[in-house]
């Protein structure tokens, strides 16, 4: 695996896919001017794929995940001052999660997208200041952990909810299928 996300890992344990090794990939994760919130994500995981060298054989497994209102891009944050407006931004909003992942095997890259819509419902002040006190936020795109505190701010969700997390699981079990990960 080439991410360093806790909850990535967890996800995959969930299905029971442990990976053999973890590495997390030394590269620049900048936006670049008047990219796409889809552009980004790809873009990103496909270069945390590309950084990262492995046995030919193996089933190596990238990804980004990035929250975004139109097309700004909310990526994740330790600034306590930047989270709060990002969750300023989000409530009482609809706003979207992509997540890229990359499958490299056989010297080939296999890349797929998934997005995510959600509405955060109104927050109120006291559930902000409360939810930044929490610092459950930190290193979170959009400045959330649906799986912490924050998975009842959310009264609409159309998709993939593992996406949020991280890594849409239906999608990437479907894509290591049809590479033949599971075949013996």
């Amino acid at each position: 695996m080439g991410s360093g996300s806790i909850a990535r890992k967890e996800l995959l344990s969930s299905v029971g896919l442990i990976p053999d090794k973890v590495e997390i990939p030394n590269i620049d994760e900048s936006v670049k001017p008047n990219e796409s919130p889809r552009h980004y994500v790809s873009r990103v995981a496909n270069l945390k794929a590309s950084a990262i060298s492995c046995d030919r054989r193996s089933y190596l497994i990238t990804a980004d995940t990035t929250v975004s209102v139109g097309k700004r891009i909310l990526k994740k944050t330790s600034d306590g001052i930047k989270a709060e407006k990002y969750l300023r931004l989000l409530s009482g909003r609809r706003h979207s999660v992509f997540t890229a992942f990359c499958i490299k095997h056989n010297e080939s890259i296999n890349l797929k997208l998934v997005k995510t819509v959600l509405k955060m419902r109104l927050l109120s002040e006291e559930e902000i200041r409360v939810y930044i006190e929490s610092r459950e936020w930190v290193g979170c795109a959009g400045a959330y952990s649906i799986q912490g505190r924050a998975k009842c701010f959310f009264p609409f969700i159309s998709g993939c909810y593992s996406n949020v997390v991280g890594l849409p699981l239906p999608s990437l079990i479907r894509v290591l299928s049809v590479m033949g990960f599971f075949k013996k």
